[in-house]
């Protein structure tokens, strides 16, 4: 609390130093619209990422985690192309950052994490990185921050279609088909998106004498993810939408390095249906939405007898009243519930598992011209199967400074409640953890620079997260593993991102995007063999960036990603190296009448760096993709 006092005097003390309303101010300062949505406004104080426009669109026939690796400070722990992939954010683990779909989380409950291989970057025209949004505005999970899912208004064309198809080295092809259909007042949007490969690659086995190079074996994949949105925009009615996304995958796991073979396989089917209802009065929106999620996980490896088997339903209702009290501000009171039953065969008797969960949330944006500045105050209340949760606040500002500066910070605290798995997996699971809650604070300063053929933005944001009761899985002999609650962790580092564009010719133009992050995760707890040590897998050091050449309708485009050594023991002995990796793609587009698209090379890893992201998972040497994109209207 000391620090959430501290963090609200420095804002104060900062405003004397602002200067008078100016047109810098004004042309920065967007007018309050009550119907955006409600992460749009009530985050403004913190940072908000999105991948830049181009490296979107040469990702689009990836995976998500492909595209946030190469665009963000995100650290993606991938087991290889196609199978498992979970992110690291600001020093957290793949259960604190929390995946959402037009603002409701999609995390899985019972292992709470959300597998970005398996979600498709074609389905969706938005992948927004929050880093340290308010654990107020998306509850438990958010302790690093989230990724929000979104597309764009339903494309109101009468008609148009969207094909993307492309083929990869080792037996890949990615296929995406997009439909939007309008008549009236009804909107239809389609998407479906397949991608197979048999994924057998060569690798160089450095847990070998010698490193002999050897191929992968079972690892092919196949995953079909469907997205179909409805809508009805009427005066009297509102605006009703239907949403279904549908996911579909077998997968092959691979053996590793100290493997002779695997025999494993996984099957994944996931279902999510959400029904959004938006009206609105004169001086207020009231938005409703509703989402229902099934999921299906079968793991099964012949060679050690093992079936597992994960069911579970989810459903979230969620309410939001949003109003204006005064003049350049509004309010959000909101509620939501969620209930979940989980069966997993490896819970304790086989039994299903509930959890109810209800939350009771307030927002106040506030615009406060005469001193440039907004303000963001976020509570939320959560009861989690009758027993209440600690009080969540956050208060952020966002200010204007002379000469182009932005100074934008916010403070909160943060929680996330024990996974199911974590509670009743058997043997091994801990009924008795109890939730991870902290307090997270964080300071940025922007500059924008615009002049003539030049656009110039950079921004440097530092952070510090202290939580308690980490949960952290630890081995109770050599076959059992169960999770504990340790002291606390302290995650601190810094960000750095600059953004460059220069018209150099009538023609020709460069862009140039470079990403920074420093990150200090360490156990703090005395009593642990730990203390002071840096958490696993999360490296000191991450940084990406891209280059782009354009003359006309050609691109040429240099995109890298390096990632620092990460620690694979809590005692940091042991550790994999770090590695970079290098991408070149050439890109033309072309337009004939009503056709729209371009044709792309993509050359993955040119350099051919061995590396794992993984203990002893190969990641695949260099590699190919070339397609097409073509938009018919």
């Amino acid at each position: 609390m000391k620090r959430f006092l501290f963090f609200f005097q420095f804002v104060f003390l900062i405003f004397p130093v602002i200067g008078q309303t100016d047109s810098v101010w004004k042309k920065n300062l967007k007018e309050v619209v009550i119907s955006d949505e409600r992460l749009d406004v009530f985050n403004t104080c913190g940072r908000v990422d999105k991948p830049d426009s181009l490296v979107k669109h040469l990702y689009n026939s990836n995976s998500l985690a492909s595209l946030l690796d190469a665009s963000s400070g995100l650290v993606i722990r991938s087991y290889g192309p196609g199978i498992l992939a979970t992110s690291s954010l600001r020093g957290g683990n793949a259960q604190q950052t929390a995946l959402s779909w037009n603002g409701l989380s999609i995390n899985s409950p019972v292992n709470g994490l959300s597998d970005l291989n398996l979600t498709p970057s074609f389905l969706f025209d938005n992948a927004t990185l929050l880093p340290g949004i308010a654990g107020s505005l998306l509850g438990s999970g958010a302790i690093s921050g989230g990724i929000n899912l979104t597309n764009s208004s339903i494309n109101k064309d009468p008609f148009s279609l969207k094909i993307l198809q492309s083929f990869s080295s080792f037996g890949g092809i990615n296929s995406g088909l997009s439909l939007n259909y309008s008549k009236n007042k009804w909107v239809n949007a389609t998407k479906v998106y397949f991608n197979s490969a048999h994924n057998n690659y060569t690798f160089i086995n450095t847990s070998e004498a010698n490193n002999p190079i050897e191929r992968l074996g079972n690892a092919n994949y196949k995953i079909l993810s469907v997205l179909q949105e409805t809508g009805y925009n009427s005066t009297k009615a509102g605006i009703i939408k239907i949403s279904y996304w549908g996911t579909f995958a077998n997968r092959a796991i691979p053996a590793t390095m100290l493997q002779a073979q695997s025999s494993a396989k996984q099957e994944d089917q996931g279902h999510k249906v959400m029904l959004n209802w938006d009206y609105t009065f004169k001086h207020s929106i009231v938005k409703i939405r509703s989402l229902y999620q099934n999921d299906f996980l079968k793991y099964t490896d012949s060679s050690q007898s093992i079936r597992s088997v994960s069911k579970s339903e989810y459903l979230t209702n969620d309410a939001d009243w949003r109003f204006k009290l005064i003049p350049n501000s509004y309010t959000s009171l909101g509620w939501v519930q969620t209930s979940t039953n989980a069966n997993v065969n490896s819970f304790y008797n086989g039994t299903t598992v509930y959890r109810a969960q209800t939350a009771f949330r307030a927002s106040h944006f506030q615009q406060i011209t005469k001193i440039k500045t907004s303000i963001t105050m976020n509570i939320r209340q959560e009861i989690v199967d009758l027993k209440v949760i600690p009080f969540i606040p956050a208060f952020g500002f966002r200010t204007m400074l002379p000469k182009g500066f932005i100074c934008f910070g916010q403070a909160g605290r943060v929680f996330r409640l024990p996974t199911l798995n974590d509670l009743y997996w058997s043997p091994g699971g801990n009924p008795n953890l109890k939730p991870e809650s902290g307090w997270t604070e964080e300071l940025s300063l922007e500059f924008q620079k615009k002049k003539k053929r030049v656009e110039f933005t950079t921004t440097i944001t530092g952070y510090n997260r202290t939580i308690s009761n980490w949960i952290q899985w630890q081995p109770l002999n050599a076959q059992v593993w169960s999770p504990i609650n340790i002291g606390k962790v302290n995650s601190r580092g810094l960000e750095w991102q600059g953004r460059l564009k220069v018209q150099l010719t009538k023609n020709i133009n460069t862009k140039l995007g470079l990403n920074f992050d420093y990150t200090q995760s360490q156990n703090m707890d005395p009593q642990s063999k730990s203390y002071q040590k840096q958490l696993i897998y999360i490296p000191y050091f991450k940084s990406s960036g891209f280059i782009n050449m354009a003359f006309k309708k050609t691109n040429f485009i240099t995109q890298y990603v390096l990632t620092g050594m990460r620690y694979t023991t809590t005692d940091n002995l042991e550790s994999i190296p770090a590695y970079g990796v290098v991408n070149i793609a050439l890109r033309q587009e072309f337009k004939k009448s009503a056709q729209v698209g371009d044709l792309f090379i993509k050359i993955n890893n040119v350099l051919n760096a061995s590396y794992q992201a993984i203990i002893w998972r190969p990641m695949p040497g260099i590699n190919y993709e070339v397609g097409i994109n073509l938009t018919l209207k």
